[in-house]
């Protein structure tokens, strides 16, 4: 039977992934923090890479058991998910640019439009984004790729789960969609070429649910496809003369290079049960129910809400309530009433 405090464990990463990009981001605009503090602190993207691991592992959890999956149901359920948090955020994103006096200046329909179509991204570090986050709330630039993820999954599961090397079908899928945005940027293929990522998740959730357990040498086709888009996002990077860790053409081989990294190393750590991380990661399974919410409301709470004429100290404690407040209602209170009015 797989043991139920290694999924809570999931939990834990979530709740914990999320509470380090809000945290990531406070750092980031105070001065006065230690460096080494920053440097710990400076890692955002990747702990956005470990959601894109955990949804993978969760959408094939939770649909596993169902064998007569259809799109109507499966695209219902991932619809009011991500869609019903997510237009709570524009609108709390409004209201915080309202309430500052700079939403004529800031609004934008076809931002508007093309976030709620799930085409946005951040333009500063990469080229070829369609469309930047509505109203700067920077962190929804992944919900693109979750989306879409979710939806390149349907028609992966119903015509090629079957077969024993779908990993590479869906390495392929990547790697001629990465030398596409190399030749042409552009948003779609992009995204395609970050599937692998999500899918990887997926596979892992395969083999643990069959086998009951994780080893280096079982994951093999996992770790040979994040190796190859590794080598393929190297070559850029060789040969560019603008080199910078957080924009392209680094930027893609950072992230692959820290899920081949992270996957081996939960592989380590799973096998060898280490107690004290093992405690240390379950205390934030508390924060997994309200992960989503933390993530996408931060920002436009945090960092947009203007009140620069109080008392900074006061002003972080009022806003932190209010975001851990707003994502508890959000979350635990109205999406069970949303995911019953969806069904």
């Amino acid at each position: 039977m797989i043991e139920k405090k290694s999924l809570q464990m999931l939990d834990g990463i979530r709740g914990l992934a999320a509470l380090y990009v809000v945290i990531y981001h406070i750092i980031k605009r105070l001065n006065w923090m230690p460096k080494e503090i920053k440097l710990i602190f400076s890692f955002g993207q990747e702990a956005v890479m470990v959601f894109f691991l955990l949804s993978g592992f969760v959408i094939y959890w939770s649909i596993s058991n169902t064998p007569n999956l259809t799109f109507s149901s499966y695209f219902k359920k991932r619809f009011r998910r991500i869609y019903f948090p997510f237009i709570i955020s524009i609108l709390l994103s409004i209201i915080v640019f309202y309430y500052n006096g700079n939403l004529t200046n800031k609004f934008s329909w076809a931002a508007l439009f093309g976030n709620l179509l799930m085409v946005q991204d951040l333009s500063d570090n990469k080229p070829g984004v369609w469309v930047k986050p509505f109203l700067d709330n920077t962190p929804i630039w992944s919900l693109t790729y979750e989306w879409w993820f979710y939806m390149m999954f349907f028609p992966v599961y119903k015509t090629l789960f079957k077969n024993a090397n779908r990993i590479y079908y869906i390495l392929g899928f990547s790697l001629i969609s990465y030398l596409t945005y190399l030749g042409f940027p552009n948003q779609v293929s992009l995204v395609f070429a970050y599937f692998i990522i999500w899918w990887c998740g997926v596979e892992i959730a395969v083999i643990y649910k069959h086998t009951e357990s994780l080893s280096i040498a079982i994951i093999k086709p996992i770790l040979y496809s994040l190796t190859a888009m590794l080598v393929l996002t190297l070559i850029p990077v060789l040969i560019t003369q603008d080199f910078r860790i957080s924009y392209h053409p680094f930027l893609p081989f950072r992230h692959f290079l820290f899920v081949e990294f992270i996957i081996i190393a939960g592989v380590v750590y799973y096998q060898n049960k280490i107690k004290f991380l093992n405690r240390f990661i379950l205390k934030f399974m508390i924060f997994a129910p309200i992960s989503y919410g933390l993530y996408i409301f931060h920002y436009p709470i945090l960092f947009h809400w203007n009140l620069s004429n109080y008392n900074i100290v006061l002003v972080y404690l009022l806003k932190l309530s209010l975001l851990f407040a707003l994502a508890y209602i959000v979350e635990v209170k109205l999406q069970p009433i949303i995911n019953r009015w969806i069904r």
